[in-house]
């Protein structure tokens, strides 16, 4: 029997975000006959999808994390794996401040190297600018370089490297759309878990607690919506470092009663179910998979106008600006009598966003990669 290609793809931990769920959702539809993923964290400890990632047959191997003085250390590290674990032809990365490293050291161990864009940045602090200037030799170093979208691939890799196809493609956050197909029975289920009302109005949104989602913008929205007498619930699912700043100003704006916080969730379909609508009031981002999801549920999706116009898929879209919170008042009191679109998954499924083609796009072109990776090693 022919051994499945071992891709190897470098992460910072396999915990439920934005980019371990997109890896996640092509690592399940893949062919792991064909293509077998290993995962390289700097995490210590268990991560949410570690379990799974084993089960499936891969790996999971720890390397040290970057920290400017142990820059020789980390580069011998990375020299000593690949020189002992040759089976490696094809490295993915995902971490940008660091990719010049251990890619440039893939290369010299003859690996095909993928420089890999999920978002997209913006300069507003120190901590941005540096990660800027690291990040930016990557676009001389890797071999091919893959965006989430083309704001993602342009604001990491530049205009050039867009252009040429014959070294960059879009790669879509794709899902398995069949998941988040309406169900009323699934609906009422999880509005009982919650404790929610059939009569109140639920909005909702699905990230991580970090100054790029706009958490406190977010509470601000819920405020002012309240102010209306709208009978409501929030929902919010997810957890990250300003978690517990946003609860405490949660209770300053005296919203317990109105927020639900549900942390970190592997059932992300099923929450969906209840939700009226979705905001998504980001100061950046790449292409959002959440925004993805919430167009396959068929339910309306508020988004910032800082959000690449590539997240809209269906006529369930709206932009808006985040100077003020009016506005994502007045959009969300209009979507209260919206009706959930039947056709939604396909509007999803057409625009290419379903993971069971995504993944054979992937697995074509690591098979590509392998042979021409193997071929200049002989």
């Amino acid at each position: 029997m022919i051994k499945p290609i071992r891709i190897l793809h470098v992460v910072a931990k396999m915990d439920r975000g934005g980019t371990e769920s997109m890896l996640m959702n092509l690592y399940r539809a893949i062919d792991r006959e064909r293509i077998q993923f290993d995962f390289a964290v700097t995490a210590d400890k268990e991560c949410a999808y570690d379990e799974e990632i084993l089960s499936l047959g891969g790996r999971i191997i720890r390397y040290p994390r970057y920290r400017v003085y142990n820059h020789i250390s980390y580069s011998i590290w990375w020299n000593r794996f690949f020189a002992n674990n040759t089976e490696y032809k094809v490295v993915h990365g995902h971490i940008g401040s660091t990719a010049s490293i251990y890619l440039s050291i893939a290369k010299r161990h003859n690996c095909y190297t993928i420089a890999h864009s999920h978002s997209v940045g913006e300069l507003k602090s120190l901590h941005d600018y540096i990660y800027k200037v690291y990040s930016y030799s990557t676009r001389f170093i890797a071999d091919y370089f893959i965006g989430c979208s083309k704001k993602a691939l342009i604001s990491r890799y530049g205009q050039k490297v867009y252009n040429n196809t014959d070294i960059s493609m879009i790669l879509k956050n794709s899902i398995d759309t069949k998941k988040y197909r309406y169900s009323p029975e699934l609906c009422a289920q999880v509005k009982q878990e919650l404790g929610i009302e059939d009569y109140e109005f639920i909005i909702g949104t699905v990230g991580r607690f970090t100054e790029a989602k706009n958490t406190f913008f977010i509470v601000d929205i819920i405020h002012d919506l309240k102010k209306t007498g709208v009978k409501f619930k929030f929902v919010w699912a997810g957890d990250g470092e300003l978690k517990n700043k946003v609860e405490q100003y949660i209770k300053e704006k005296e919203l317990q009663n109105d927020i639900i916080l549900l942390g970190i969730r592997n059932d992300i379909n099923r929450v969906i179910q209840v939700f009226n609508a979705f905001i998504l009031p980001s100061k950046f981002e790449g292409l959002p998979m959440v925004g993805v999801e919430a167009q396959a549920a068929g339910i309306p999706l508020l988004c910032s106008d800082q959000v690449t116009k590539e997240i809209q898929l269906s006529d369930c879209v709206k932009f808006l600006p985040i100077t003020d919170t009016e506005c994502w008042v007045k959009a969300l009191l209009e979507e209260q009598s919206f009706r959930r679109v039947n056709d939604a998954i396909d509007c999803v499924v057409g625009k290419g966003y379903d993971v069971s083609e995504e993944s054979l796009k992937l697995t074509r072109f690591y098979e590509q990669r392998y042979l021409a990776a193997v071929g200049d090693d002989k």
